[in-house]
């Protein structure tokens, strides 16, 4: 199993984010989750080595849901006698769902994170609202939610963001977003979500996250999963891209109640 470095920092994205509710969720007040570990090492004229920990895990009721995730990732590249630290960094997220019919939902989360990369010592993120459950079947689910959110970016260094230089930026922001999941066979499942997050305050800028995924089922524990993930922030710091696209591959295990 292979992931480039600027690969690994895309998929620790997707990963960072809780799960929305889904149709297959079983409702029986059990945890269960999900961990991986991927793991690139070359050598030669160039050398580099990856690494990328993630971990999530749920527990769902007819009432409420709990949603739980981690990652952690560290890339290096070697050559001419010189490293270079391509990526890390770590999150942690959790997202809570209160139904309050059969459709609708009410939900609130916090992310937490930190990339050392952009010298970027910890982002505090809440948001809360709404969401709707518009299909959900045994096989397929499709959620659209929305409310308001909050984020806190503290830097280790002077930064230069939308014209202001200062350590700390802050924007409160307008949330919406849908996912959906799709059942193929008995083996093969397909999800795909998208995250916007318009800023209404502070340096206003425009944050978006979209994600698709691909699992097929190896055994009753172990799962191949290609995703790709297209993150976009409308003001990054100085030097920074506005937009970046990554494909990657993984294999997890799962753990907690069958």
């Amino acid at each position: 199993m292979t992931l480039r470095p600027t690969t690994l920092a895309l998929a620790t994205l997707i990963l960072s984010l809780p799960a929305t509710s889904f149709a297959q969720t079983k409702t029986d007040g059990l945890w269960r989750g999900t961990g991986g570990a991927a793991l690139s090492v070359t050598s030669g004229n160039t050398s580099s080595n990856s690494l990328l920990l993630n971990a999530e895990a749920t527990k769902a009721t007819l009432d409420d849901k709990i949603s739980l995730a981690a990652a952690i990732q560290r890339a290096q590249n070697k050559s001419g006698g010189q490293t270079e630290t391509t990526a890390d960094k770590w999150s942690l997220a959790g997202q809570y769902d209160r139904n309050l019919s059969q459709r609708l939902f009410a939900f609130g989360k916090l992310g937490l994170e930190s990339d050392k990369l952009v010298d970027l010592d910890l982002r505090t993120a809440v948001a809360g609202g709404l969401g709707y459950h518009v299909i959900a079947t045994d096989s397929t689910s499709f959620d659209i939610f929305g409310g308001a959110g909050y984020t806190t970016d503290s830097y280790g260094s002077t930064q230069t963001i939308g014209g202001k230089s200062d350590t700390r930026f802050s924007r409160a922001s307008v949330y919406l977003g849908e996912s959906s999941s799709h059942k193929l066979s008995d083996t093969v499942s397909v999800q795909q979500r998208l995250d916007l997050y318009p800023g209404v305050s502070g340096d206003k800028a425009v944050l978006a996250k979209f994600s698709a995924g691909l699992s097929v089922a190896m055994s009753s524990t172990l799962s191949l999963n290609v995703g790709l993930i297209d993150s976009y922030n409308s003001k990054p710091p100085a030097t920074r891209k506005k937009n970046d696209v990554g494909l990657f591959t993984g294999i997890n295990v799962k753990f907690g109640a069958i």
